[in-house]
């Protein structure tokens, strides 16, 4: 593993996917109850919660002793062209392309990665749910580690943007970690598959053919101003 390196371009990456996450881990919150009893099964790539039974993918692992992440596709007991481990592997083909050294890094250390409130190996599948098309994670205890699960199932799909609920979004996510909110805002519709035009300091959102979302920012690009923009008839 790398040492004496940085997680800088990581962070930054990872707060910059804050808003998705957090809308995507309210999404998963309200189809299952996440705090009650669960059954994983990897080889039949599912998670289920009570009755309901939901297809997901395995992000990768945290070792509690040794304080290090691993990527599910470089665990050597699980067949690397499963269910869950397979779709896992496009997250190191994007390790060059993004310029994160860590997507296609076996295993590293987690000391530096940021903790954006449920420890570092939840902020690593923060980044990792949206590039395997996973809406929200389940973080599972084994014991001797954390592993964390992406939610690949129709049954929670990704929620649907709208002008009302937008704001309330990207203001949540900039009072966790203020200064991100124009990044956060470029990711969130970058994910979601949404126009945007603008400028540095005043963002367009079009949220459809009759709906778009203006986003004003300060200085310290946090979100300031929001305001719905009329349509010609």
């Amino acid at each position: 593993m790398p040492d004496a390196v940085t997680h800088d371009r990581f962070n930054e990456a990872v707060l910059a996917h804050l808003a998705v996450a957090m809308e995507a881990q309210d999404a998963l919150s309200a189809a299952v109850n996440l705090a009650g009893p669960y059954q994983a099964d990897i080889a039949a790539a599912t998670l289920t919660f009570g009755e309901t039974t939901l297809r997901v993918v395995l992000l990768g692992t945290v070792s509690k002793q040794g304080g290090t992440w691993r990527w599910s596709w470089a665990n050597q007991g699980f067949p690397p062209d499963s269910p869950a481990i397979a779709p896992v592997h496009r997250i190191a083909e994007l390790a060059q392309a993004w310029g994160l050294w860590e997507l296609g890094q076996a295993e590293f250390w987690l000391h530096g990665i940021v903790d954006t409130g449920l420890g570092p190996g939840a902020s690593i599948a923060v980044l990792a749910c949206p590039l395997v098309g996973a809406v929200g994670f389940f973080q599972a205890d084994y014991g001797a580690g954390l592993a964390y699960f992406g939610i690949v199932d129709q049954q929670v799909p990704r929620p649907h943007p709208t002008i009302d609920a937008l704001p309330g979004v990207i203001l949540r996510a900039d009072d966790r970690f203020p200064g991100m909110g124009r990044r956060q805002l470029l990711t969130y519709a970058s994910v979601h598959d949404l126009r945007i035009t603008g400028s540095d300091r005043s963002l367009i959102v079009h949220l459809g053919p009759d709906a778009a979302l203006q986003v004003d920012f300060d200085a310290n690009d946090r979100p300031i101003r929001f305001g719905s923009i009329p349509r010609p008839a």
